[in-house]
């Protein structure tokens, strides 16, 4: 069997720093039994040290490697030299070892970590496959605590873009030509027609994270949108365990998570958010069907798109292209026998009536509408063409809210300038006016947001509502019948301790959960 004959002395055992990468081919056990192990190779080529010591297990384990195609070239040495041999194996483990922590360490990186690690991948394209390249980047930029990711299109180049609680950030910038084979790969990835550029696109897909070292699915909305020198890609991340929340993790508290409460317990009338863009609408009605979902009841939604799909609700999705509106979808929901219905926004008169007919009729319906306050809603929907007769009695509550980003735990607390205590004293002497009952205390020292790695360097972590609520009593119900307008019902509410929403932010500024800095940004 042997092609070539050659004696090692144990110092010269000592001195081969092996390529471990096949070792493995014969096991330390069975190595230990047989008294060989493989030390080099090169393509098929193996060099094997053994010892004199025959037996007819290590013939047959060899000549086993030998049927699968291998060369073996023998190198013989003393019983001594070849137990020292076996810590290759050692080394081996250890490499293993070091190799799992890297994966382990790539597989779970957040925030800070996470964008290290993609501007690496970013560095050594040629580590990794196309399809591994961009899933990595995508992943990564998911686990750095992104809501979005953007592929903006720029003279200079594409620009990778990340929308972090709410506020967007360039991280690294492809050539036009190398990014063409990773837009081929998204749009693949992402069912869309890959000849096509000159027409928006949506599309979708999933990915593999790992939230607590155990596998999350995640999935992606995916829009291409030409634009005048490419394509622009912006992708959704659609993270059930964000947009799906306790209400106080939303930042309802106090009166607003009373009303809350109360009111989704209620067998019908109208619930609505009001809401610019970005208020954080989807994940509210979300949590509301998470709490609302039972075996006994009976959820629709109409959505445009459906972001998240829930055991146990029939979600629709509207689709205006096939003539699936929000109207002739509400009139077919209304022939399914539902207990709740969510429409997902209302756009017109004809939806309006509808649903405000539907939650006359023992149904409880959740939606969301276009306002700048709470009470400004219902003279919307008057405004719309609802008679008022017809809306007090189906209103049950109002929402408005906007999301700040929230403080992380590295946050200081400093002395306010002169400025900013003459601001906060005059919010706290309204507040109060409003509602005595209210603790809050102002040592002329505010929180501000400071910066460490776990939180990217930001000061901000995650983002919380601050919310205002308005609960249709009677007493509103006859208001609204008789159409007095917004400015009439907010005098009224003022009276019974209604607080607004930036009245609402500077109650959780006061308490360190977010900034005056993001309350002046915001409103």
């Amino acid at each position: 069997m042997p092609k070539t004959k050659k004696i090692l002395k144990a110092k010269d055992v000592k001195e081969i720093n092996p390529d471990l990468k096949k070792v493995w081919i014969i096991s330390r056990k069975m190595a230990e039994s047989i008294e060989t192990i493989i030390f080099d190779w090169k393509n098929k080529d193996l060099k094997v040290l053994t010892t004199n010591q025959y037996s007819d297990l290590r013939k047959n384990i060899l000549q086993r490697i030998e049927n699968k195609g291998y060369n073996l070239d023998f190198y013989y040495t003393d019983d001594e030299s070849i137990k020292h041999a076996y810590k290759r194996y050692d080394k081996l483990e250890q490499q293993k070892s070091q190799k799992q922590q890297k994966l382990q360490y790539e597989k779970t990186a957040t925030w800070a970590n996470a964008i290290k690690l993609i501007k690496k991948i970013y560095n050594n394209p040629s580590d990794y496959s196309e399809k591994k390249f961009i899933t990595e980047i995508i992943r990564l930029s998911f686990q750095s605590g992104a809501s979005d990711l953007h592929f903006q299109p720029e003279e200079d180049g594409m620009h990778l873009r990340l929308r972090k609680d709410w506020i967007l950030k360039s991280l690294l910038t492809f050539s036009h030509k190398n990014f063409k084979k990773y837009m081929m790969k998204l749009k693949y990835m992402s069912w869309v027609q890959l000849n096509v550029g000159t027409v928006p696109q949506d599309g979708r897909f999933d990915f593999t994270t790992y939230q607590n070292n155990k596998p999350e699915k995640i999935d992606v909305r995916v829009n291409f949108m030409p634009w005048l020198r490419w394509e622009s890609i912006v992708m959704r991340f659609l993270d059930s365990s964000q947009w799906v929340m306790s209400f106080s993790s939303l930042g309802f508290r106090g009166d607003s998570l009373e009303d809350l409460e109360e009111n989704i317990q209620a067998h019908s009338g109208m619930i609505l958010a009001t809401w610019p863009t970005g208020s954080g609408k989807t994940s509210t009605l979300y949590s509301i069907l998470n709490k609302l979902n039972s075996s006994d009841k009976k959820i629709i939604t109409l959505e445009d798109p459906v972001e998240f799909e829930f055991p146990g609700i029939q979600q629709s999705q509207i689709d205006v292209k096939k003539w699936f509106t929000y109207a002739k979808g509400l009139k077919a929901v209304l022939r399914q026998d539902p207990d709740i219905i969510m429409v997902w926004e209302i756009r017109d008169l004809e939806t309006a009536k509808i649903a405000v007919q539907a939650a006359l009729t023992w149904h409880l319906v959740l939606s969301t509408l276009h306002t700048n306050s709470a009470p400004k809603a219902i003279s919307r929907l008057i405004n719309m063409g609802i008679e008022p007769y017809m809306l007090a009695p189906c209103l049950n509550l109002i929402i408005w809210q906007r999301l700040v980003r929230k403080l992380h735990n590295c946050k200081t607390y400093q002395q306010a300038s002169l400025a900013e205590q003459q601001e906060i004293k005059q919010s706290i002497k309204t507040i109060k006016d409003v509602r005595p009952d209210l603790d809050l205390e102002f040592d002329k020292k505010v929180f501000h947001p400071w910066w460490c790695s776990e939180c990217s360097q930001d000061g901000y972590k995650w983002r919380m509502a601050i919310v205002e609520t308005l609960n249709i009593t009677n007493d509103l119900q006859d208001i609204i019948a008789k159409n007095k307008w917004s400015l009439d019902i907010f005098s009224y509410v003022r009276q019974s301790g209604y607080l607004t929403m930036k009245e609402d932010g500077y109650i959780k500024m006061l308490r360190g959960k977010t900034s005056l800095e993001e309350i002046r940004r915001l409103l």
